[in-house]
């Protein structure tokens, strides 16, 4: 892969070179210091503004012409990044050179269509169309509380994550998401278009010239900014565990442990907590999974995922309701058998492994190789084989010297109430 970044000033234009797919792919990334409001406006305004605009005002319409176009697919996604909020908008169009060459601009066009030319007014955006969507989206959220173990995260990430921008999800902001106006949606998306630090990223084996002077005239639209903090959080340490029981009407009852870090080096936030993870319960033969579901049969499933940027860890536990005071003693157990040298070094060579074949991977997933070079502009500099180098220099002493900065921080049991005996 060639990287090229052509600054702009008012903002950065990353151009990847690569042969390895067949499309070209163009992401327009905002990139804001955290606010609620991102959480409450954002859902409803993607909903809003990839699926239809005053030129295409249905879904029907927009398919229609995107069809003529060989179905270039333009698609939203947002994600929190420490302190910051990221909201993306991308193109994904097949090379040009296996169509028509004028592709590239009929494609641009209509992504302009979209971003540029909502269905709105003065007043905010079209009242039916708004109403209709908020009603999906408001659907949308509420489907997801059906499911027992995203329910019992909400409720966790609200206690585990309290002072950080983790705390909040759509969930846990639904009541105000429900009083949210056609007005003050549309100034929302005016302050994003133009009150954002922004980054354009292209990768494939495109033409150059024809992909900047696009790019360009897209951007000739947002005004952005640059004063943002850095994405890192403030470590918040709590005295005490927090510690949450509830019971709700689901069959499976839900257990998630949260432990916090102190005191890591960059160091060992970006290269050896992942290897922490990965050993304590992110593999097959982790030990969790070794621990809690094959030498005691306690649970369904376990697994243990990272927060690299809090940073913090979670266990997440599908258990029968009887097993809960066993199995939480049996993670901790397990937890703390990360500070022995022995166990570790039993899984340390297919961590590595393990590890290896992920960055490999990043290699033939667009948005991988989009992401690991779009965060190096705020956070970790280094590129995919940089990391390789540092995960291989991981010793199995970094992973037992890390394991004492380790600290038991939230446990939620949620009781499946129709749980079968």
């Amino acid at each position: 892969m060639e990287h090229k970044v052509i600054d702009k000033k008012k903002y950065k234009i990353n151009l990847i070179k690569t042969d390895r797919f067949k499309t070209i792919s163009v992401r327009i990334t905002f990139i804001n210091n955290f606010s609620e409001d991102f959480v409450k406006y954002v859902p409803l305004l993607q909903k809003l503004l990839v699926t239809k605009c005053k030129k295409y005002n249905s879904n029907v319409k927009l398919v229609r012409e995107l069809e003529k176009l060989y179905l270039p697919d333009i698609s939203t996604s947002s994600n929190m990044y420490g302190n910051y909020f990221l909201v993306n908008f991308s193109l994904d169009l097949i090379n040009p050179k296996y169509t028509e060459m004028d592709m590239y601009d009929k494609s641009f066009k209509i992504f302009n269509e979209l971003l540029f030319n909502p269905v709105a007014d003065e007043y905010g955006f079209f009242k039916e169309i708004f109403e209709i969507d908020k009603k999906t989206v408001i659907s949308n959220i509420e489907r997801t509380s059906e499911n027992g173990t995203i329910y019992a995260g909400n409720i966790y990430d609200k206690n585990m994550f309290k002072g950080t921008s983790y705390e909040y999800t759509t969930f846990n902001v639904l009541d105000k998401i429900k009083k949210i106006n056609r007005k003050e949606l549309y100034y929302f998306y005016k302050r994003l278009i133009n009150n954002s630090k922004v980054i354009v990223t292209a990768l494939g084996d495109f033409d150059e010239d024809v992909i900047v002077k696009n790019i360009e005239k897209l951007m000739k639209k947002i005004k952005t900014v640059d004063n943002l903090g850095k994405p890192g959080l403030k470590e918040i340490e709590t005295k005490n565990v927090n510690v949450i029981k509830l019971e709700k009407d689901f069959f499976q009852s839900t257990l998630l442990v949260g432990y916090k870090f102190y005191g890591l080096t960059d160091y060992e936030r970006y290269y050896v907590l992942p290897l922490y993870n990965m050993i304590l319960g992110s593999m097959n033969n982790s030990i969790l999974f070794v621990n809690v579901r094959e030498k005691n049969s306690l649970c369904y499933s376990v697994i243990s995922y990272l927060h690299k940027m809090v940073p913090a860890l979670t266990i997440e536990c599908g258990i029968s309701a009887k097993n809960y005071d066993k199995a939480l003693s049996v993670i901790e157990k397990s937890v703390k058998l990360m500070s022995n040298k022995e166990e570790i070094e039993k899984l340390y060579k297919n961590a590595i492994n393990t590890i290896n074949l992920s960055l490999n991977d990043i290699y033939d997933n667009v948005d991988r190789i989009i992401d690991s070079f779009l965060y190096r502009e705020f956070d970790n500099p280094d590129s995919i084989e940089e990391k390789r180098l540092k995960f291989n220099s991981v010793s199995s002493d970094n992973i037992v010297d890390l394991s004492k900065k380790i600290k038991l921080n939230t446990v939620l049991f949620m009781e499946g109430k129709y749980e079968e005996n």
